[in-house]
């Protein structure tokens, strides 16, 4: 099993700009965009409810469980958890 991050679907879907997201948590455009594709290896349970409370969502509709081989085929603004702390 994988984990994945859908922030950038859920965001579109919605209307949300990243600058929207910026003013909310305080975080620069650049660890939005890294958290938004799962280029990060922790989160604050503050940021994370904040942007949850913003988008009318749970931290379960953000972060999803899938199968490996659906890893592989993961739809647009769905982004795999990296851990590794390695960049793409």
């Amino acid at each position: 099993m994988k984990y994945a991050i859908q922030l950038s679907k859920l965001m579109k879907e919605r209307g949300v700009a990243g600058t929207d997201l910026m003013r909310l948590t305080g975080h620069t455009a650049a660890n939005i965009s890294r958290l938004r594709q799962g280029k990060i290896r922790a989160v604050r349970f503050s940021t994370l409810f904040a942007i949850c409370d913003f988008l009318d969502v749970s931290p379960g509709d953000i972060i999803i469980r899938i199968p490996d081989e659906e890893a592989e085929h993961l739809g647009k603004g769905v982004y795999l958890i990296n851990m590794d702390g390695d960049e793409e």
